[in-house]
C-alpha cells in the first residue's frame, strides 16, 4: 500500500509540473524586411496565470550551432494573465520603432536575444529547463521546411509546447513573403499575431508549402507544388474531372502565366503534379477547396502564390578588397577590386555610383563580357566615399547583382593614439572613434598611465566596464604583412555579478576586418575567482575557450600590450610586458598566439569592447598605437639628437625655422613622410610631400624643440629641430 501511494504521489507531482511547464508557450516567430531586417520578434501565449514571470526565459540558437542550454534573456519578475501574449522584440539601433511600425501596438520586452535571422531556432525555459522549441537546434535552417527569412511560422491552433520540434505543428509564410510590406494590416501574407487557440479548429484549411511567395526559380522546367489540407477529405476521381462525393469535396486549380495563359484544372488528391514553367516568366498558381458540385464552400478556402522562373546568372563575384592608393593625412583615393568567376556568357554593364546616384572612380581591369575570369577594379574613388557597384546582365541573363562598397581609411602609419580629449567625454563621439551598439559609453578620464622604458603618455585615458557599447577606430585596409597594435592596460577591479564567467572571462579589445567578426580577441579572467586580487589573459581567434597564460597579473598594475594579426601566415599573437630592450627594434617571442582558420579578408578595425557584468572587468586603456611595424608600436622615449640620415641627399633649411617655413632635400622626387614630435614624444605634425625640395608649413607649431622624422622609399632620417 505505501508503495502504490508513494508511486500515486510521484505521478501527482509530476503532471503538476508538466502542466505549470506549460503556462508559457511560444507561438510565432516573425522576421520583417523593414530597415535593419527589423521587427524580430517572438510572440508567446500565457495558458495559466503566471504571478512570477522570472522563473522564464529564452534562448536563442543561431547559425547551426548547438544550444548552450541555458536562457540569454530571463523575463522580469511580471504578473501576466491566462488568454494573454507576450510579445519580444530586438531593437535596432536604426529602426527602434520597427516593431509598433509594422504591427501597430508596442512590443512587450525588449532584447538582443532576438537579434537572429529566419534561419535560427528559438528556446523557452522554465526554471533552467528547455520546456518548448521552435526550429531544429544544431541545424542552419535554410532551405529547411521551417525557415522564416523575411517570413513568419505560426503554432497551429490545438498544438502545445514541445520540446522535440514537429514542423507539422506550424503553419509558415514561406521565405520573402514580407518582403517589400511595411505594415502586417497591409501585408499580402500577414503574420496571425494573437490568434493562437489552445483548442484546434475544425474548419477547412488549405495551405500552399510550395512553391512560397515571391519565390524565385532559375534554369528550371518544372516546380513542384506542395500542399496541406486540414479538415476536409478530398473526394475521388469519378472520371471526366468530376467528384465520386466519397468526401467533402475536391481541389480547384487555376495556374495563370503572367500576360499569357490560363490553365484550370481539378485535383481529386492532395499529391499535386509538378508544373511545367519555362525561363523569363511569372507565374500564379490558385487553389480552392470546394463541394462535390464544385461550388465554393460557406465560407471560401482559398490560397494562391506568385512565383517567377527566371533566366541563368551564370557570373560569380567572389573577393572584394578596397586599397588606399596613397595614405596621407589629407583626403587620398582608393581602388576597389572585384574578382569574378564564369563570365564570358552574355554582355555585362557595370556602374559605379554613390548615395546621391553619381558615377565615381573609373571601372577598369578584367571585362566580364569577354572574360571567363578576373578581376574588376574602380579605381580613382574619393576616401570616405560609400559607393554600389551593379553587374547587370544582358539578354538571356537575369544577372543584377549589386555589392555594397564601404571607404577605407587611409590614414598614414603610424597611428597614435594618446586620448587628448576633454576629461569625462564619450569616446565614441570623437572623429577617429565610432560607437556600435547601445549601453553605456566608453569614456574619456583625466590622467594618462605610463610603463617604465616606453615613450611617456601624453593626454588622457579612457575606462569602461560591464555591460554597454562597443566602440571602433578604423585604419587602412591590411592585406598582407603584419599589423600591429599596441596600449597600455590596468585593471582595476572584477565584474560585479554575482555569477561570473570564470571559464573564459570576456574579450575586451580585438583586431578586427568587420564589425560583425572579432578575429584577434584579448580576453581577460579573474584567476582563480572576482574574490582575489589577479587574472590570466587569453588571445585567440576564438569565440570561447582560448588559451591563456600560465601566469597571472595583479589588480591595478600597468601591462603593456602588443596585439598582431598576420595576414600572410593567419597567425593571430599576442605579446605583454615584453622586453624593454625589443622597443623601437624587432618582435620577441609571443606571449601566446594561434592561427586562425577562417581568416578575413583584410584588418582594418581596432575594436575596444563591454560585454556584460558577468564578463567585462573595471578598465583603463592608454596609448593605443597601429602600425605595420613592431618598431612604431614599441617607441622609446623620444631624445633629440643631431641628423640621422638614410636618406641620400637629405638635408633640412632653415634650423632654427622663423618664419614657419621648412625645407626638405634629398636626391630623390620620390613621397616623404614628414612628422614632427615634441619632446614629449607626442606627435604634433603629419604630412606627405614629394620632389627633390618641398616645404612643410610649421606655422601651427608652437616654438621650441622638437625631433623631425622623414620616411622616403623605406629609408628613414631623423635630426633634432627649433622653431622660433
Amino acid at each position: 500500500m505505501k508503495k502504490n501511494y508513494f508511486l500515486t504521489l510521484l505521478l501527482t507531482l509530476c503532471f503538476s509540473l508538466f502542466s505549470f511547464g506549460q503556462d508559457l508557450i511560444i507561438t510565432g516567430v516573425v522576421d520583417g524586411s523593414l530597415s535593419g531586417g527589423t521587427p524580430k520578434a517572438l510572440e508567446l501565449y500565457v495558458v495559466n496565470n503566471i504571478s512570477d514571470l522570472s522563473i522564464y526565459g529564452v534562448e536563442s540558437v543561431t547559425n547551426g550551432n548547438a544550444s548552450g542550454n541555458a536562457p540569454e534573456f530571463t523575463f522580469p519578475a511580471d504578473q501576466v494573465t491566462a488568454g494573454t501574449f507576450i510579445y519580444i522584440e530586438s531593437v535596432s539601433g536604426t529602426n527602434p520603432t520597427a516593431f509598433n511600425d509594422f504591427f501597430g501596438f508596442n512590443s512587450t520586452y525588449q532584447d538582443g536575444v532576438l537579434s537572429v535571422n529566419g534561419d535560427d531556432p528559438i528556446k523557452l525555459y522554465m526554471n533552467g529547463t528547455a520546456i518548448d522549441v521552435f526550429g531544429s537546434v544544431g541545424t542552419d535552417g535554410t532551405g529547411e521546411t521551417w525557415e522564416y527569412m523575411d517570413g513568419w511560422a505560426y503554432r497551429k491552433d490545438g498544438k502545445t509546447a514541445n520540446t522535440t520540434f514537429t514542423d507539422s505543428d506550424w503553419t509558415y509564410s514561406g521565405p520573402n513573403a514580407l518582403d517589400n510590406q511595411s505594415t502586417n494590416a497591409s501585408a499580402s501574407i500577414p503574420f496571425p499575431a494573437g490568434t493562437y487557440s489552445m483548442t484546434a479548429s475544425t474548419n477547412p484549411n488549405l495551405a500552399i508549402t510550395s512553391p512560397s511567395i515571391n519565390e524565385v526559380f532559375q534554369s528550371v522546367t518544372e516546380v513542384s507544388v506542395s500542399i496541406d489540407v486540414n479538415n476536409f477529405t478530398v473526394s475521388g476521381d469519378a472520371g471526366g474531372g468530376v467528384s465520386d462525393n466519397s468526401g467533402d469535396g475536391y481541389i480547384k486549380s487555376t495556374f495563370e502565366t503572367q500576360g499569357g495563359s490560363t490553365e484550370n484544372s481539378n485535383f481529386f488528391t492532395t499529391t499535386l503534379p509538378n508544373i511545367t514553367v519555362a525561363a523569363g516568366n511569372t507565374y500564379t498558381l490558385t487553389l480552392e477547396l470546394v463541394d462535390n458540385s464544385g461550388n465554393s464552400l460557406s465560407t471560401p478556402v482559398t490560397q494562391s502564390v506568385t512565383f517567377s522562373v527566371i533566366f541563368p546568372c551564370d557570373i560569380q563575384l567572389a573577393t572584394i578588397l578596397t586599397t588606399c592608393e596613397t595614405s596621407t593625412s589629407g583626403t587620398d583615393t582608393y581602388t576597389t577590386s572585384i574578382d569574378f568567376t564564369a563570365g564570358n556568357t552574355t554582355t555585362y554593364t557595370i556602374t559605379a555610383k554613390d548615395s546621391n546616384n553619381n558615377d565615381v572612380g573609373t571601372i577598369g581591369g578584367d571585362n566580364p563580357s569577354t572574360s571567363a575570369a578576373g578581376t574588376i577594379t574602380i579605381t580613382g574613388v574619393p576616401e570616405g566615399t560609400d559607393f554600389t557597384v551593379k553587374v547587370i546582365g544582358g539578354t538571356g541573363s537575369s544577372c543584377d547583382l549589386t555589392r555594397n562598397i564601404s571607404s577605407p581609411s587611409c590614414i598614414a602609419f603610424p597611428i597614435e593614439e594618446d586620448f587628448d580629449y576633454a576629461d569625462a567625454a564619450n569616446l565614441g563621439d570623437q572623429a577617429s572613434w565610432t560607437k556600435l551598439n547601445s549601453g553605456d559609453d566608453m569614456l574619456v578620464t583625466a590622467g594618462s598611465l605610463n610603463y617604465t622604458g616606453l615613450k611617456a603618455s601624453t593626454g588622457n585615458k579612457v575606462t569602461f566596464s560591464e555591460s554597454g557599447s562597443e566602440t571602433y577606430t578604423s585604419f587602412s585596409d591590411i592585406n598582407s604583412g603584419t599589423v600591429y597594435a599596441s596600449f597600455l592596460l590596468k585593471i582595476t577591479g572584477f565584474q560585479t555579478n554575482g555569477s561570473p564567467d570564470t571559464t573564459d572571462g570576456g574579450y575586451i579589445a580585438a583586431l578586427a576586418g568587420s564589425t560583425s567578426g572579432y578575429d584577434a580577441r584579448f580576453w581577460v579572467r579573474p584567476n582563480p575567482d572576482t574574490s582575489g586580487s589577479t587574472y590570466d589573459i587569453g588571445f585567440g581567434h576564438v569565440s570561447s575557450n582560448p588559451t591563456f597564460t600560465s601566469g597571472t597579473y595583479n589588480l591595478n598594475d600597468v601591462l603593456f600590450v602588443v596585439m598582431a594579426y598576420n595576414m600572410d601566415t593567419k597567425l593571430v599573437s599576442t605579446w605583454v610586458n615584453p622586453d624593454v630592450s625589443t622597443f623601437g627594434g624587432t618582435a620577441p617571442a609571443v606571449t601566446l598566439s594561434t592561427t586562425d582558420d577562417n581568416p578575413p579578408n583584410s584588418i582594418n578595425l581596432f575594436i575596444l569592447r563591454q560585454d556584460s557584468d558577468r564578463e567585462t572587468p573595471f578598465i583603463e586603456v592608454d596609448e593605443l598605437r597601429i602600425s605595420t611595424s613592431w618598431a612604431d608600436v614599441t617607441p622609446k622615449e623620444a631624445t633629440a639628437s643631431t641628423i640621422n640620415s638614410q636618406i641620400e641627399g637629405f638635408a633640412i633649411y632653415p634650423n632654427p625655422v622663423t618664419n614657419g617655413r621648412l625645407s626638405i632635400t634629398s636626391n630623390s622626387s620620390d613621397n616623404k613622410q614628414v612628422s614632427i614630435f615634441n619632446v614629449l614624444g607626442k606627435n604634433v605634425l603629419n604630412t606627405t610631400v614629394s620632389g627633390t625640395k618641398a616645404e612643410v608649413n610649421t606655422s601651427g607649431i608652437s616654438a621650441g624643440i622638437y625631433i623631425l622624422k622623414v620616411v622616403e622609399g623605406g629609408k628613414t632620417a631623423t635630426s633634432k629641430l627649433i622653431i622660433r
